[in-house]
């Protein structure tokens, strides 16, 4: 009999393996390539139906029970396409039952190969498949007989609606816990928003008594003077802690899934940034944006995109110093779209590094000092970065020697047109925000 195969002597023959199980996959695939077969391997039924699709495999080694849709499925749909008809089908599934093997020869499998099976079994069948001996499409006759006890379509019926009843299940289960996730960070930041501003309410007295304190003692004692220093520097040092918990409250009201659309960064950023840039000046830092005129359009949430450039400048700008020197930069690299954030401040040591994007796991010692801050602004860009298919990266040459935070876009396969609406869009969001 000739080789099925004839048109590709001389190549690798390709076997595609599907199964959900990936440690029973990898040990498929590492049998057949030792026979010298070349292996694709995918683990649910969608990736299946596009793999054999686009590359058309020698054999299809396909599992009944799997994600999006069931063996069965991709198999009927597979043979009822002239395209992909005529690539061999073996189902391989633990259910070993004569009308198991009916249902799946019914959907137009080839073979049938109940679990758990041996290397040698599996390696006779594939070389036979692949030698030609089972490519004859089985005719209505052929199915009618093979024995089974109940109607082939009310079988496979059965089976479909398993599987089916089974993913509607996952699908209930998994929106119901986002939903609890969803209430449980709703209930988190509401419980935080409360509690900060009750704790910060009582700020605005004890500032009015400390000025007293400060006017009454300015002839006090040196050891006195001393104390109120101290006191009126460890109510700054609280109520900087307290202020940072408000910022977190804030932020986890912010996290939520992105509304992207095609924006102006070119328009965005320098709005995003002019509380920052009001900052610099009373700061005496020379803050500065570049940000290029024709630069490509990135697919953003604006809202998160705009924070997350806030936090990035603004945590430029606090810790400088004055005279100090804070530039954004956007540009374009390959298939990015840049933000840069550079700074000549405080700068990062190694430990400092390797804690950003985690909060409240800034140095503990300069908590205490109150030189920093919860680390919760970076963990924001690094969330926004998250939930955009983007990337980002911090370097620092060390304490003293400034930092620069970087936030990287991917740019969108295919940008469409300037759309008149959706620039309007970004105006009216900006105003409505500003």
């Amino acid at each position: 009999m000739p080789d099925r195969n004839s048109y590709k002597r001389g190549q690798k023959q390709t076997v595609l393996i599907v199964d959900d199980e990936e440690s029973l996959a990898l040990a498929i695939e590492a049998t057949l390539e030792q026979e010298g077969l070349r292996t694709v391997v995918v683990h649910d039924g969608d990736q299946a139906l596009e793999t054999a699709r686009s590359q058309r495999p020698d054999l299809i080694l396909l599992d009944v029970m799997l994600p999006s849709r069931s063996g069965i499925e991709v198999c009927a749909t597979l043979k009822t396409d002239p395209e992909t008809s005529s690539i061999p089908v073996v189902l391989i599934s633990a259910k070993a039952e004569p009308d198991d093997r009916s249902v799946g020869l019914a959907a137009g499998a080839d073979e049938y190969l109940p679990k758990p099976f041996n290397p040698i079994e599996l390696i006779a069948l594939v070389n036979e498949m692949l030698a030609g001996a089972f490519i004859m499409p089985r005719s209505v006759s052929d199915i009618a007989k093979i024995p089974a006890e109940q109607d082939q379509l009310v079988i496979y019926a059965r089976e479909l609606k398993e599987v089916y009843e089974h993913e509607r299940c996952d699908r209930r289960a998994l929106e119901e816990a986002r939903q609890r996730l969803d209430e449980v960070d709703r209930l988190k930041a509401s419980f935080l928003g409360v509690v900060t501003h009750e704790l910060l309410t009582p700020f605005a007295d004890i500032g009015l008594a400390l000025q007293v304190l400060q006017q009454e003692s300015a002839d006090a004692a040196p050891g006195l003077q001393v104390a109120r220093d101290e006191l009126a520097t460890k109510i700054a040092d609280l109520y900087r802690l307290i202020n940072g918990m408000v910022k977190f409250a804030e932020l986890v009201g912010k996290r939520r899934e992105p509304q992207p659309g095609y924006i102006s960064l070119t328009r965005l950023i320098p709005w995003a940034v002019q509380p920052v840039a009001v900052m610099a000046q009373a700061r005496d830092v020379d803050f500065r944006v570049f940000v290029p005129p024709d630069l490509l359009r990135v697919h953003a949430d604006p809202e998160l995109l705009s924070e997350a450039v806030f936090q990035m400048a603004h945590n430029a700008v606090k810790f400088n110093l004055p005279g100090g020197q804070a530039h954004v930069k956007v540009f374009e690299a390959t298939g990015w779209v840049v933000i840069e954030v550079q700074d000549t401040g405080v700068g990062l040591t190694q430990e400092q590094l390797e804690a950003l994007g985690r909060p409240f796991e800034q140095s503990a010692d300069a908590l205490r000092r109150g030189q920093e801050g919860l680390g919760l602004g970076w963990t924001f860009v690094c969330y926004v970065a998250e939930v955009h298919g983007g990337q980002t990266h911090v370097k620092s040459a060390g304490p003293g020697q400034g930092s620069s935070f970087s936030l990287a876009l991917p740019v969108p396969e295919k940008e469409p047109g300037v759309d008149a609406l959706d620039e309007m869009d970004v105006e009216e969001w900006m105003g409505g925000e500003g």
